[in-house]
């Protein structure tokens, strides 16, 4: 009996160095910014890429989750209390939340999987888009403004002032506006920079541009868009166009238009690529993800173009982008 016991043992140890590297429970700690629907899409985009690369929660992966609801000052203190549960792999959601994560995090021996950065090079996360760095590497919603101002002058013919509102203490707001500031000239368009320090003030903000400029571009970082509803309550009352790069603020009706990169498909590769890196790939063998011009995706408002007298141009009429009621 105890020579049948001790081949059984030996079979069971054999059968388990067979299993798969990563056929055990992972934990996978999420550093959220805080709640907002694009934020939330982010999120569940990165678990739907995950569950692709074979990583589901309740199966074999657990998620421990937290968010300081968009105050930089409790961020350190969410990042400790979840690398002290000791995770295999950590998300940094929004640039906020990442930059400080790189820095307190230095001594980690876990890798940090950040998303949606605007432009995670301009932000100094990694040195460039050809690979990752140790430990570290992500997704973007980068978007090409060249393709971005192509498509708002076909949707306002007359633009030529665009008021653009970005938060002055976010580095993906200065990514954006310094990205759009390098191909306004190209297309005759003059930017008119509108900075907010806080959400409180953007009703105020919006209201100013009256008069001076023709549309405003909210920039698609945390703070202004937790403004979306005031920007586009006071942009209404002004009778200015809102175009942006957030697809929900045209679902919502919020903005006349965007051309936009989807927060869920961003999340989505950032999950694809937690999955490699629990799977045992190095970071810095994984370039972070950049959407192509062709993932970049047109919408327009139907009920805001009624609202402001407009009519679809005819080189948008076989678009397919209209959102209705």
């Amino acid at each position: 009996m105890r020579t049948f016991a001790r081949i059984i043992a030996v079979a069971a140890l054999a059968g388990s160095a067979l299993l798969p590297a990563h056929a055990r429970d992972y934990k996978v700690a999420i550093a959220g910014w805080g709640p907002h629907p694009t934020l939330d899409e982010t999120i569940a985009g990165f678990k739907e890429g995950l569950a692709e690369e074979g990583f589901r929660q309740g199966e074999n992966l657990e998620f421990e989750e937290s968010n300081v609801n968009f105050d930089r000052s409790l961020i350190p203190q969410m990042l400790n209390k979840l690398a002290s549960g000791n995770p295999d792999l950590m998300a940094t959601i929004a640039t906020p939340v990442s930059l400080t994560a790189i820095q307190q995090l230095r001594s980690r021996t876990f890798p940090i999987v950040f998303t949606p950065i605007a432009d995670p090079v301009h932000a100094g996360m990694v040195s460039g888009w050809e690979k990752g760095e140790k430990l570290l590497t992500g997704s973007s919603v980068a978007v090409d403004y060249d393709a971005l101002l192509t498509f708002f002058k076909k949707v306002v013919p007359d633009l030529k002032r665009l008021g653009v509102l970005y938060d002055t203490g976010d580095d993906s707001s200065s990514a954006a506006l310094e990205g759009i500031q390098a191909v306004a000239k190209i297309h005759g368009v003059t930017l008119v920079q509108i900075g907010v320090d806080n959400p409180s003030e953007l009703p105020q903000r919006v209201q100013s541009a009256r008069g001076r400029v023709d549309a405003l571009y909210p920039v698609a970082s945390g703070r202004i868009q937790q403004g979306s509803a005031a920007i586009a309550s006071t942009a209404e009352r002004a009778r200015l166009p809102v175009l942006t790069s957030v697809p929900q603020m045209v679902e919502q009706h919020q903005a006349l238009a965007a051309l936009a990169v989807s927060f869920r498909q961003s999340g989505q590769a950032a999950g694809r690529i937690a999955g490699r890196l629990l799977k045992g790939e190095e970071a810095e063998n994984i370039p972070a993800w950049k959407p192509t011009p062709e993932e970049h995706h047109p919408m327009i408002s139907e009920v805001r173009l009624k609202a402001l007298g407009l009519t679809l141009p005819d080189g948008l009429k076989d678009c397919n982008c209209l959102v209705g009621e």
